[in-house]
């Protein structure tokens, strides 16, 4: 930058001014982190000199003893950092993006971690993301703490702070330091003409010291870089977090199956089965159409419970694999499934589980949305990569929207570092395709 042309000494005398108090604005923001640094190593250095004192010993031995008093006030030093860096970074940060935009004209947009969900599990406790809790109370509070001080962009505000302190408050305060010395001086006697030179000095060089901020705010204010582990990492965390409120959602719903129809039925046999003991010897008649009743709801609770079984983990996954498996469920569906493989073997268990219920949920949507007559199913592998292929010839328009069934998938497949690829024109015919990288049994 450079200063606007024209309007004389008055002119100069405002951008002066401006440069003084932008100095003092950036001294303040960044002078914490140094001045903790720099006060806990000259006390730390005068504990540590204070536990040698009078030492008497061969020069490797005092070596030696002066390298452990230096790497003691160096792990001080750190930990003051540890410690003030997650109060500070963050607010201190945030002022000087202020600063940015309104002296700079830079918009420097970032976004902090968001305090996650916390949700009640089947067994009582509370999950926040990454631990499980007794009380919804402390659940919460451990996921805001975890929210706010192991968020990566804090840790990027902290090398802001670091940073800043080493190249913009020395820069920054030159001007400040000149001016104080150069008031010092004028009201010494005999120092006038130099006070009054240092302050010109000062003042000339205040409306530049100050745009030192330009590159380091550039470079270190900003968003965190996303590396490609970073991406990876933040991708997890999504994963995760689904995962873990759709085990929430599923196991709520196993619950409400077995509550709601087995336990009922169960109940109700139990009842029924009473009431015929009681008229065995007076009402055999009766005592019969009730033990009927009760065969009749022990069968319809074991079929439910067959049923729920199936959602679960399906008995012919686990004994035929895969593609039996895949058959199993073509035969109860209401349009004509086919299903072809060429893989040679069953894949790793956790992987089979997965593209079985991500297969599951296709046909499922095919039958709700798709208005198909035909679908097709193909299972292949190549290059260590276990491929299934969902075709239909229905009305197509298949999007993986937010909230959708598809968009599911394609994070559960994540998971296991696979992808989902949708070719759905209007009109049909749709194919999905579920890769997922594997090793065969």
């Amino acid at each position: 930058m450079r200063l606007p042309a024209g309007g004389g000494p008055p002119r100069w005398w405002v951008e002066m001014a401006r440069g003084v108090y932008r100095s003092a604005v950036l001294t303040g923001l960044t002078w914490l982190m140094p001045a903790v640094c720099l006060g806990v190593a000259l006390g730390g250095s005068h504990v540590v000199r204070s536990w040698s004192e009078g030492l008497s010993a061969p020069l490797v031995v005092r070596a030696l003893v002066t390298l452990g008093q230096v790497l003691m006030v160096l792990l001080w030093v750190t930990v003051a950092i540890w410690i003030v860096h997650p109060l500070t970074s963050r607010p201190l940060a945030k002022a000087a993006r202020r600063c940015a935009e309104s002296w700079l004209g830079m918009r420097l947009e970032v976004t902090y971690r968001a305090v996650p969900q916390v949700s009640r599990m089947s067994t009582g406790y509370w999950w926040d993301g990454h631990e499980y809790h007794r009380s919804e109370r402390e659940a919460r509070r451990r996921a805001k703490v975890h929210a706010r001080f192991h968020d990566p962009q804090l840790h990027w505000d902290g090398l802001w702070a670091v940073v800043a302190g080493v190249t913009v408050l020395p820069v920054a305060a030159l001007p400040l330091l000149g001016l104080a010395g150069g008031v010092y001086m004028t009201l010494t006697p005999g120092l006038i003409g130099y006070g009054i030179a240092l302050i010109v000095a000062s003042l000339a060089a205040s409306p530049f010291a100050w745009r030192i901020f330009r590159p380091v705010a550039q470079r270190l204010l900003g968003p965190i870089p996303r590396s490609w582990l970073g991406r990876r990492v933040k991708e997890l965390e999504a994963i995760q977090a689904d995962l873990t409120q759709t085990q929430a959602v599923e196991l709520e719903r196993i619950e409400r199956d077995l509550h709601d129809g087995t336990q009922a039925r169960l109940l109700a046999m139990g009842m029924s089965v009473g009431a015929a003991e009681q008229l065995v010897d007076t009402d055999p008649a009766a005592a019969k159409a009730l033990l009927a009743e009760a065969r009749t709801a022990s069968a319809t609770a074991l079929a439910e419970l067959r049923s729920l079984v199936r959602g679960i983990n399906p008995p012919v996954l686990a004994e035929r694999g895969l593609v039996d498996a895949i058959r199993a469920l073509a035969l109860d569906a209401p349009v004509e499934i086919a299903v072809h493989s060429t893989v040679p073997s069953r894949p790793e268990r956790p992987v089979e589980s997965a593209v079985y219920f991500a297969v599951a949920e296709l046909l499922a949507n095919v039958a709700k949305h798709a208005k198909a007559s035909q679908v097709k199913v193909e299972f292949s592998f190549a290059q260590q990569t276990l491929t299934t292929t969902v075709t239909d010839d229905g009305i197509g328009g298949a999007v993986a929207s937010a909230g959708s069934g598809l968009r599911g998938i394609e994070r559960r497949m994540a998971a296991f570092n696979g992808r989902l690829e949708i070719d759905s024109p209007p009109g049909g015919p749709t194919h999905i395709t579920v890769a997922v990288p594997c090793a065969l049994s």
